[in-house]
């Protein structure tokens, strides 16, 4: 079964699912909901800025919520603060960050009748009251790569090269890796070129020096486009393909609009569109709609994830190459093309059936 089908599957029985739900009860004051961090800051104008955004949106539209926002904070305090905010009544936790899944799932077993959802932190066995939100970003990386090898190539033919610069080695960084060079690679294969493809670490999410440092290495070795993975590190990848007249790719959200210094090397940028999945969420919980126990996964079909406009560079990229783009993205799709990361099942668990009237319980209590 390709990806296409298993997503309209999995949306028809969401839907038959929520049709059989009881519509919501009227609530006297707002949703109490907290957010919290798992050390990343949320003005990081890339991952957790972009998760604050799907709430502030709500705020900015009137929806009847309450927010409470908490960053940075240490993995020693997580199951603390989220106890903390379950105590004081918050009736929907968000814990943001793969750093924070394990917190999120202890918590959440003491707390049943609190409502939790764990953006980009996932587990096998998933609590009635949990709802994880992960996303298929390999699915926007692969024609990142494609279009960054692409474009070196129209550059230097002589010696092209792309880098990325990760903050951390884990698995929501390496699934941005992994398919940016397969997407490179599946350019050398099919245009039987030889673009060089180069990469680290930074150690952290949150060393701008360090995430520059190491891309003016990667440039000074002859990458020509630098793909920024790791929040306040990778924007200091972008920085140093600007301060050497390079071009770089954005990542998380559409960073032609939260690096304005920056747009004028931003071909694009690889959208994890985690302001969606957060409002959907939100809305879920204030509708008695909340699907606990459940997978969330973003991916092309839904378009969890994809590729920003390519704002300044429209013009400059040559058709041929975007309808390139466009056609890699169908093949993906119809799973012609693999990525090379393996893809996650949504989980609909039997005991969801079960589990859904706690939460939902949970959800009509808010204040």
């Amino acid at each position: 079964m390709n990806r296409i089908t298993s997503a309209l599957l999995i949306t028809l029985a969401l839907a038959v699912a929520a049709t059989a739900q009881l519509p919501s009860p009227s609530r006297p004051g707002p949703l109490r909901v907290a957010m919290l961090s798992d050390g990343g800051s949320f003005s990081d104008s890339s991952f957790s800025q972009n998760c604050r955004e799907g709430l502030e949106e709500l705020l900015y539209s009137g929806t009847p919520i309450y927010v409470q926002f908490a960053e940075p904070i240490t993995p020693a305090n997580f199951e603390r603060k989220l106890t903390a905010l379950a105590e004081r009544d918050y009736r929907l936790i968000l814990g943001i960050g793969y750093r924070m899944a394990d917190a999120v799932q202890n918590v959440a077993a003491s707390y049943p009748r609190t409502l939790f959802a764990s953006v980009d932190g996932d587990f096998e066995d998933i609590p009635h009251n949990v709802w994880v939100l992960t996303f298929q970003v390999d699915e926007c990386a692969f024609p990142a790569g494609y279009l960054a090898a692409a474009w070196a190539d129209l550059q230097d033919p002589q010696d092209p090269a792309i880098g990325w610069v990760g903050g951390v080695d884990c698995e929501s960084v390496n699934q941005f890796v992994v398919g940016f060079r397969n997407g490179a690679q599946h350019y050398n294969e099919i245009k039987n070129r030889q673009v060089r493809i180069l990469g680290d670490y930074v150690g952290s999410f949150g060393d701008f020096a360090g995430g520059k440092k190491l891309a003016l290495k990667l440039l000074d070795d002859g990458a020509d486009v630098i793909f920024g993975v790791g929040s306040i590190s990778g924007n200091g990848g972008i920085a140093a393909a600007k301060e050497r007249g390079k071009w770089a790719i954005g990542v998380d959200t559409d960073q032609y609009n939260t690096l304005v210094d920056y747009r004028d090397v931003l071909l694009t940028s690889c959208l994890k569109r985690m302001d969606r999945a957060v409002k959907q969420v939100v809305i879920a919980a204030l509708e008695n709609q909340f699907w606990g126990g459940s997978r969330y996964i973003g991916n092309l079909t839904n378009h969890g994830v994809g590729l920003a406009s390519y704002h300044d560079y429209a013009d400059k990229i040559p058709e041929r190459l975007q309808k390139e783009i466009v056609d890699i993205q169908r093949r993906i799709l119809d799973g012609s093309i693999e990525t090379g990361w393996p893809a996650k099942p949504a989980v609909q668990k039997k005991a969801r059936a079960k589990a859904a009237e706690p939460a939902a319980e949970a959800a009509a209590a808010a204040p």
